[in-house]
C-alpha cells in the first residue's frame, strides 16, 4: 500500500489508472491534475490550466489521449509518444511502447527481399523497464543500451535485460 501526500490542497475528485501507460492521474477540487509513475510512485508533473475544479479523467485504452473535465470546460491531452521509440545498431533493433521492450536482429531474416517490401523479423520481448521512456539509445558497441525518462536513465545489457 501505498499513499500520495501532499498532492492536493483540497478534496480529490478522481482518480485515474491509465490502461495502456504506466501512470496513475488524479484530480482535485484545487484545480490540480496530478499525474505518477505507476510503478516508482514517483510524480511525473502537475498540471493547472486554470479552469476551476477538476472533476474527472478519462483515457482509450491503446490511445495516449487524455481528458480532462473541469467545471469551466475539458481539456485533452497527449501523453508520451504513439509511435514506439526505437534503436539501431549492427542489424539490431530495440524498441519501446510505453515501458514493454522489444527487439530483433535484422541480420537473422533469412527471406529474400525486394525492394520496399515489408521485413518480418522474429520480434522478442525482453521486459519492462522501471522508466517510462521517452528515448532509447545503443551505445556505439552494441554491447549495452539505455532507456531515458524525463529525469532518469538506466543502462541495460544487450541483449541480457
Amino acid at each position: 500500500m501505498f499513499t500520495f501526500e501532499q498532492a492536493h490542497q483540497d478534496i480529490v475528485s478522481a482518480v485515474y489508472f491509465h490502461p495502456d501507460i504506466p501512470i496513475i492521474m488524479s484530480a482535485g477540487l484545487d484545480d490540480m491534475v496530478n499525474i505518477w509513475n505507476a510503478m516508482t510512485y514517483k510524480a511525473e508533473t502537475q498540471l493547472n490550466y486554470g479552469l476551476k475544479a477538476a472533476w474527472s479523467i478519462h483515457a482509450l485504452p491503446e490511445s495516449n489521449a487524455v481528458a480532462f473535465g473541469f467545471d469551466e470546460g475539458t481539456v485533452v491531452i497527449k501523453i508520451g509518444k504513439e509511435i514506439p521509440l526505437a534503436s539501431f545498431s549492427n542489424g539490431k533493433v530495440i524498441w519501446c511502447k510505453q515501458n514493454e521492450i522489444q527487439h530483433t536482429n535484422l541480420k537473422l531474416v533469412q527471406e529474400e527481399l525486394k525492394d520496399g517490401e515489408k521485413v518480418r523479423p522474429n520480434v522478442k520481448e525482453l521486459g519492462q523497464s522501471e522508466t517510462f521512456a521517452t528515448a532509447v539509445k545503443f551505445a556505439p558497441s552494441g554491447r549495452f543500451f539505455s532507456v531515458c525518462g524525463d529525469s532518469e536513465f538506466v543502462v541495460y545489457s544487450y541483449p541480457k535485460f
